[in-house]
């Protein structure tokens, strides 16, 4: 869930900040001076389990249960990819009043959009991130659902991608529902979050109190997502499994042409991670699995082109070839390439960039070709790590498993109230409130979340419901996840983060499978809830908690669920990490 995109909006900031002081306010600060989350009265819906005990168990498992009881044997691998590009009609109803005549729609220079018909209804399709009112009107490369599944004895697993900039849990289950006829046992939906496609969660509309959701898009995405599953199901062919993996600190330029960070202190995974699957006769690619951690943001924020952004070009580069710094082109892998996000809270994107060209000429930043230069990199680092001399490992088979943990997370983020109330947010299910009463401190709703774990072969996959802060899995307070050539803190930040009071270990990557050589965090896993900060720097601004930010690198709290809302998450991810199935 965001308010207002991944760059703070003074227009949106400034609106927000106006409705909170006329509905009361209290103060923010760290921690110590959160406010309460008590709930009242009755459940809006009946609420769920609030998560498992440790004799419980997680919500679902497998291999170990009835149905499942083995993950092993042959490994069997299908694939799918279906266009969910929006039709971007005439937009007769949308008239843009542009007062200075440049040609983009600017509120700060007083330009509007005018509604035609009178109706109150801005009918356009709308972008998500950077602010409201970023109207599409062409497209520049499709959007896409890609979904790959696996099957291993008795276990079936789907892991599907879409290109959006993010899906709520609701939406996952609903699609769950939609496949309950297929012998699948765990489907897992993420998003790449990009930044240059159709609003999926609602808050980037015309203005700040519309709608950016159009409902028969959502029903779409939810058909050709279950069409997707069917079809990669129905392709499952006997496969084999290439890992490859290398830390972009050892790629050409080190790691601040490709990405960087923005909020202190500078951590970030560099790692890209990508797993091959083969036809186990005749040698031919089903598809491979690529998978890093950065906005997909790289078009910019002036950009009104519907498009998946790097994405797009890093699996068109792996799919079909991409060019190297000596002009010497690899050949692409073929078959499907789907891209998971990872770990890219924190401002991780083209933040603090060096980007260049292979030839070391820069690129123009917050443009097409930015996107397209990074993509088309990383699509030849990832041939060249697949190919002959990159190091990689192949197995005629992979052991299969997964686990699920689904519990309810305080909203306690006052925007996100203002977004409920005013039926902003594409609706999902609240429990633990009264409806009856005024949405406050102390009658604040939950939502259901999950998290997950799937296990394939030699990797492990956490799938957690938001964006992550790199440290949060990896640690890294001792610089060793900071580029050479890059300072852990700016030195003129205004309100530095303590690193003497960060966590040490374990961190999640400690806690995950002993054997798994390559350990990955995919972030928006089946569901959104924004940022999710260490909990020693999450500080709220003393007087507009939520609204507006603290003094210092504090962005991403006015964009999460809440001050509990990392620990919760946290509590039920080691959980999982820590489970271990019965003996047989």
């Amino acid at each position: 869930m965001f308010l207002c995109g991944m760059a703070p909006s003074t227009r949106c900031t400034t609106y927000l900040a106006a409705l909170f002081l006329a509905c009361g306010g209290s103060g923010g600060g760290r921690r110590d001076a959160a406010v309460e989350d008590a709930a009242v009265g009755d459940a809006a819906t009946d609420a769920p389990d609030a998560g498992p005990t440790d004799e419980l168990g997680p919500d679902r498992w497998c291999p170990g249960r009835p149905g499942c009881e083995r993950g092993e044997g042959m490994l069997l691998v299908g694939a799918a990819a279906v266009d969910v590009t929006p039709v971007i009609g005439p937009m007769t109803d949308i008239q843009t009043v542009d007062v200075d005549g440049n040609g983009e729609y600017d509120p700060a220079e007083g330009d509007a959009f005018e509604d035609r018909d009178g109706n109150g209804v801005f009918d356009g399709v709308w972008i998500a991130g950077f602010g409201n009112a970023r109207a599409a009107r062409g497209v520049n490369n499709p959007q896409w659902v890609r979904v790959i599944a696996l099957r291993a004895g008795d276990t079936t697993i789907a892991l599907g991608s879409i290109d959006c900039i993010g899906y709520f849990k609701d939406d996952v289950d609903a699609i769950r529902d939609m496949v309950d006829d297929q012998d699948l046992d765990y489907l897992a939906i993420s998003a790449t979050h990009t930044h240059e496609a159709r609003d999926t969660l609602g808050i980037w509309g015309v203005n700040v109190g519309s709608t950016g959701v159009d409902p028969a898009y959502m029903a779409m995405l939810r058909e050709r997502a279950a069409q997707a599953v069917r079809i990669a199901l129905g392709a499952l062919r006997p496969a084999a499994v290439q890992y490859a993996a290398f830390d972009l600190r050892d790629a050409p330029g080190g790691v601040t042409r490709y990405v960087g960070d923005n909020r202190d202190p500078f951590i970030l995974d560099d790692r890209v991670t990508a797993m091959r699957f083969v036809e186990r006769e005749g040698g031919r690619t089903i598809a491979t699995l690529v998978h890093w951690g950065s906005h997909p943001e790289y078009t910019g924020s002036h950009n009104q082109e519907l498009s998946s952004d790097y994405p797009h070009w890093l699996r068109e580069g792996v799919t079909n070839g991409a060019v190297g710094p000596d002009g010497t082109r690899l050949p692409g892998v073929g078959g499907i390439t789907v891209f998971y996000q990872g770990a890219l809270g924190s401002q991780i994107g083209p933040n603090r960039l060096d980007q260049t060209r292979w030839d070391g000429t820069p690129v123009p930043q917050e443009t097409h070709e930015s996107a397209q230069v990074l993509g088309e990199q990383l699509a030849w680092l990832v041939l060249r790590a697949l190919g002959e001399g990159g190091g990689s490992v192949v197995d005629e088979t992979a052991a299969l498993g997964f686990r699920t943990d689904e519990f309810l997370v305080k909203v306690q983020n006052r925007g996100y109230h203002f977004a409920i109330l005013t039926e902003v947010f594409h609706p999902r299910a609240l429990y633990d409130y009264d409806p009856d009463l005024p949405i406050s401190d102390r009658n604040a709703p939950s939502v259901r979340t999950e998290v997950a774990i799937v296990d394939v072969g030699r990797a492990q996959i956490l799938m957690m419901p938001g964006e992550l802060d790199p440290a949060l899995f990896l640690g890294g307070y001792d610089g060793s996840y900071t580029p050479s050539n890059r300072p852990i803190i700016k030195p003129d930040n205004p309100n530095p983060p303590d690193l003497a009071a960060a966590p040490g270990p374990p961190y999640l990557r400690d806690l995950m499978r002993e054997d798994a050589e390559y350990r990955l965090l995919f972030g928006l896993g089946n569901d959104m809830l924004g940022y999710f900060i260490p909990e020693f720097d999450y500080e709220l601004h003393p007087t507009l908690p939520y609204i507006a930010e603290a003094e210092g690198d504090h962005y991403e709290e006015t964009n999460s669920v809440g001050i509990d809302g990392w620990p919760t998450i946290r509590r039920h991810a080691e959980f999982l990490l820590r489970w271990r199935p019965p003996a047989p």
